[in-house]
């Protein structure tokens, strides 16, 4: 018989076993004390076989930018199993319950790490997220100087204020990073002690961006540049003189952005080594609301019905009646549409890759994957933001 109930601080030291059995980490004092601030910062679930936890996840209460507007984000972590009990459906019984409760609590998306993409698809989240890896060789450096040097090193305790809010105002308008509070400053961002912050000030001493760097190698032989942020071309030129000027001291840098964002114009030698790579899943948890939410494009009246597919959050298959009227959002939801000529019908991966701008509306229908006509497709595309999601943070 299994049971499912959420997870008080009686059950932590269960919970924690089963992490360190499932993921196979080395228990040490730090390791504990970093999952007790998670368990109790976030909501956990479990599943009970007999009075024995087997099963657990973590759902963490985030919010993200998108184009000026804030969702709210479920984001799930530490999904564990002992090995005996895979593949009986634990795993699928939380996901399933975890939606409903993310649902309840006003959370539109939710974001998670795989172990597995097919794994998770099948809980109908999709990869959203694909950055860009760069590998860069110290003779790279030197195509350019800032005009005025104003970099500097500096403590995250005194300077926390400045870095954050340089953060927020790069990523606000952005579709996708995380709204830091201050528990994933000093939790997630700034909680490795060997992580290293430059800070550029202009003239009249203003922030205007910062560089999040380390140095990892057999001898410290490797720069991290583990996030840079720049609010003018001036701060951006300056963090990079200032990580050129470590030029000599390394073999390597790294330094991973999204999927969009070409660095080689930068360097002496443009034959930069570069990959792809996909990040995080992502899922629409509540479409209804999302829609309500979503920053459309304002024109004048517009009416499209959206077939929504969703096997694990039942709440989210049906058609949806998307009203849009010079900025105001009308969605209901019906039985059939009563016209089809913007009637558009796909999985709810296929919606999330979509709005939040993944792929284009022409290539899921191209692909197969979105049911419509070209009129459609180009009708709905021409009403959300043109970018590029990206992401900076993982749990």
């Amino acid at each position: 018989m299994t049971t499912l109930r959420h997870l008080t601080s009686e059950d932590f030291e269960e919970v924690y076993n089963l992490n360190l059995y499932a993921f196979h980490f080395k228990h040490t004092t730090e390791s504990k004390e970093k999952m007790q601030k998670e368990f109790e910062y976030g909501s956990a679930l479990g599943s009970f076989s007999g009075e024995q936890l087997t099963s657990s996840l973590i759902l963490f209460p985030f919010e993200v930018y998108y184009h000026g507007q804030v969702f709210k984000m479920g984001g799930i972590g530490n999904v564990t199993s002992y090995p005996e009990v895979r593949g009986q459906g634990q795993v699928r019984q939380l996901m399933t319950a975890n939606l409903k409760e993310m649902k309840d609590k006003g959370m539109v998306l939710s974001y998670l790490a795989p172990f597995s993409y097919h794994f998770y698809r099948k809980f109908g989240y999709e990869v959203t997220f694909e950055e860009r890896q760069y590998d860069i060789k110290p003779e790279d450096f030197g195509s350019f100087k800032a005009p005025e040097q104003r970099v500097k090193r500096v403590r995250w305790e005194d300077h926390k204020e400045e870095i954050k809010a340089v953060y927020a105002e790069k990523m606000m308008d952005a579709i996708g990073p995380v709204k830091r509070n201050s528990w994933i400053w000093d939790n997630r961002i700034m909680v490795s002690k060997e992580k290293k912050l430059a800070l550029y000030e202009d003239k009249k001493g203003a922030a205007k961006g910062y560089v999040l760097y380390g140095f990892s190698g057999e001898n410290q032989n490797r720069f991290e540049i583990k996030e840079l942020m720049a609010l003018t071309g001036d701060a951006e030129q300056a963090l990079w003189t200032f990580i050129g000027s470590h030029a000599a001291g390394f073999e390597n840098f790294s330094f991973s952005v999204r999927s969009d964002q070409k660095l080689s114009h930068l360097f002496r030698e443009a034959r930069l080594e570069q990959k792809m790579e996909a990040g995080m899943m992502v899922r629409i948890v509540d479409m209804e609301n999302f829609l309500k939410q979503f920053p459309f494009k304002g024109i004048e009246k517009q009416t499209f019905y959206l077939n929504v597919t969703d096997e694990t959050a039942e709440w989210n298959d049906k058609v949806f009646k998307l009203v849009l009227n010079e900025g105001n959002i009308s969605v209901r939801t019906v039985d059939e549409p009563e016209d089809k000529t913007f009637y558009m019908k796909a999985s709810i991966q296929t919606w999330t890759q979509l709005f939040m701008q993944y792929k284009k509306a022409a290539d899921l229908r191209f692909e197969g994957s979105l049911d419509c006509t070209r009129e459609a497709a180009h009708a709905l595309q021409s009403l959300l933001p043109a970018d590029v999601p990206e992401l900076h943070d993982f749990f």
